[in-house]
């Protein structure tokens, strides 16, 4: 399939209709109730103004959607001001006290309302095993200004990240707890860093990187699209979630720019179940599956430190054995071949050597199948636009590609491992390589 049906929105900006617009009222004037013994800033505001209805339907005639919205939050902000006169005994608080952050948090939502832009675009789901590169390419897709570039693992599966999730459209209640994804709220209030372990992150704090992401601004942003745009299948549904994420990310320095394509995004071993990729592509026709295929060997050490530098209950499941870690390699490695069987061009499979050694040439190749415009911002790992190290299990010096992991394998595995994964995996590593090359 190529690229012709894929959608091409640029500057997006949505103009909610007046139902949108009265639904953020009701949401922005929400106020918690007073209880006994509760501080008085705390009670709920007045009443609001009577004469809104017909200053609505003026702005509506006179200066549609656009104006409606920013005149909305400075009537909000107005309302605030004499809620809190009235509270403090006719003194009003100075705009950065600690009281307005609820008001200047339905400010900032309103901002970004009145110029929302639009993530309607298909999906590029990367997904393997993980230790394959599929962190280094997310970061590789970042800030690139035709992509909507996911900034950490996708977590939207349900009801673990590996099952792509089934919405019920009765009940859109529950559409945005199914779909949000927790590490967003972690990286919000620590700061977003992909290292492999506490260990590894409290002696490189260097590389913790802000997120402005308020989860409270996402559903508000989540609410309001669904409010106007009445989402009757899973495709709209995502829609509206896509918007609200990278809209609430309040320091994405990419929002704004160039003409996007794609949304891109990583999620681990999502494309081991069939169900799960079915589920993918049910809702994203028009979707890209991309999959790296890694030297099972080189791929077996990274496995192995990831295990024992960050040890769990699942790590040591599987990868505490060669046994283990090699028949979860081979599963991954078969469910490309089964991808690429079942749904042809929309799979594609990339070498991780190919990545690390000839980084140019191949993300030129991943442009051309995307349609996407080669940018050199493609071969540096960035996050959010900044230069990021790599995810490894090793020490890790500098920044950018090294091809530093494809040997390293030589030296630290014992030639009785070596034989073990040559035997059981080669064969097939050489198979799906054939594929992608």
């Amino acid at each position: 399939m190529g690229t012709a049906g894929v959608h091409e929105r640029g500057l997006a900006t949505a103009r909610p209709p007046d139902e949108a617009l009265v639904r953020w009222r009701a949401i922005s004037s929400a106020q918690p109730t007073q209880t006994e013994g509760s501080s008085p800033l705390h009670a709920p505001p007045p009443e609001p103004d009577t004469r809104f209805g017909p200053r609505l339907r003026r702005l509506v005639r006179e200066g549609g959607a656009r104006a409606i919205a920013f005149r909305l939050v400075r009537f909000r902000l107005r309302q605030a001001e004499e809620a809190l006169r009235v509270l403090e005994g006719g003194r009003t608080a100075p705009p950065w006290d600690e009281t307005r952050a609820r008001q200047h948090l339905h400010q900032i939502v309103g901002h970004r309302a009145a110029r929302l832009v639009e993530v309607r675009q298909p999906l590029v789901l990367v997904s393997q095993v993980q230790r394959s590169g599929g962190t280094l390419l997310s970061q590789l897709f970042d800030h690139h200004p035709q992509l909507h570039a996911h900034p950490h693992e996708l977590h939207t599966g349900h009801p673990n990240k590996e099952a792509w999730p089934a919405l019920d459209l009765a009940r859109p209640s529950e559409w945005f707890h199914t779909l949000y994804e927790r590490p967003a709220k972690r990286s919000f209030n620590e700061g977003y860093r992909k290292l492999v372990s506490l260990k590894a992150a409290a002696e490189d704090e260097g590389d913790a990187f802000p997120f402005v992401f308020p989860p409270s601004a996402q559903k508000m942003l989540f609410d309001l699209c669904v409010e106007q745009w009445s989402p009757s299948s899973s495709r709209e549904v995502f829609d509206c979630y896509m918007t609200s994420y990278f809209n609430a990310w309040l320091d994405n320095r990419n929002l704004y720019e160039g003409d996007k394509r794609w949304i891109t995004a990583f999620a681990a071993r999502l494309s081991h179940h069939p169900a799960s990729v079915d589920g993918f592509f049910d809702t994203y026709p028009d979707g890209r599956l991309v999959s790296i295929i890694r030297d099972p060997r080189s791929w077996y050490l990274s496995a192995r430190g990831y295990r024992d530098i960050d040890p769990s209950e699942r790590r040591e499941r599987d990868y505490g054995t060669i046994e283990a870690a090699t028949a979860l390699w081979v599963e991954s490695s078969e469910a490309m071949l089964a991808a690429r069987e079942r749904y042809g061009d929309r799979f594609r499979a990339v070498v991780f050597e190919d990545l690390l050694t000839e980084p140019e040439a191949t993300m030129r190749s991943l442009a051309s199948y995307l349609g996407i415009d080669y940018d050199p911002i493609l071969i540096r790992p960035t996050f959010n636009g900044l230069p990021i190290k790599a995810d490894s299990s090793f020490a890790v010096t500098g920044h950018g590609v090294s091809s530093e992991p494809l040997t390293r394998w030589r030296s630290k595995l014992e030639p009785e491992e070596i034989a073990y994964v040559e035997e059981h995996a080669l064969p097939l590593y050489e198979r799906v390589v054939e594929v992608a090359r």
